[in-house]
């Protein structure tokens, strides 16, 4: 079992207001399966894993927190907790070297034990893509996940594959903004870091031409 911490601001502001969003996603307590036979019927936590793969494909990741529950005659969401016989199943170094295999490059993530008075939380906190989206790789064959899908968080919030040319283009956009960012900090490395800072307010795009001004003949 993951050793307990207690919730950081985060997590605590989650706790706090119970909506799911794209980077907010919440799952009843559930086992974790022990190895790949009992993956293959293990329906919740293949979409757990599928979660994953989504929001490392948003620009901020997101997490998804288990032992939440939705009421159905509220229609809203109840902390609940992760049943004792449930948390004892989650251990971080399996976790990991079992999801990775469902991702090309792999997903990047921590699994954390929470814990808020009395009740107990597993949440996945996912860290986005760091150059290229993450592709579905299915080697298990598992029902739930789609080899060469790849999966995005949406606005209803749901977890989806891209669909649609609008989808791709905002996936395309965000690994475009990743790389000027990313090629943004090589430039300042490569020129000093004694420029003034870009005024508040530029786009990732305007200050990429702020950084590269210099450079055009």
């Amino acid at each position: 079992m993951i050793n307990p911490q207690k919730p950081d601001s985060v997590i605590e502001s989650i706790f706090s207001s119970l909506n799911e969003s794209r980077s907010v996603e919440f799952k009843p307590s559930v086992p974790w399966p022990k190895d790949r036979n009992e993956f293959q019927g293990a329906h919740k936590a293949q979409e757990i894993a599928k979660s994953i793969l989504a929001m490392s494909n948003s620009r901020d990741g997101g997490k998804v927190v288990l032992g939440v529950e939705l009421d159905a005659t509220t229609k809203s969401y109840v902390l609940k907790g992760m049943a004792p016989k449930d948390l004892i199943s989650y251990d971080q170094d399996l976790i990991y070297q079992q999801v990775r295999n469902f991702g090309r490059p792999e997903p990047r993530f921590q699994v954390v034990n929470v814990e808020r008075g009395a009740m107990n939380f597993i949440v996945f906190a996912v860290q986005p893509f760091i150059l290229a989206p993450i592709i579905c790789n299915n080697p298990w064959n598992l029902p739930k996940l789609e080899a060469a899908a790849i999966y995005i968080r949406s606005d209803k919030p749901e977890t989806k594959k891209v669909s649609d040319p609008v989808e791709m283009k905002e996936l395309v956009d965000a690994v475009v903004d990743r790389e000027l960012e990313g090629f943004s900090g090589r430039v300042q490395k490569l020129f000093g870091a004694s420029r003034p800072a870009p005024p508040q307010g530029k786009t990732d795009r305007a200050r990429f031409d702020d950084e590269i001004k210099d450079l055009k003949p």
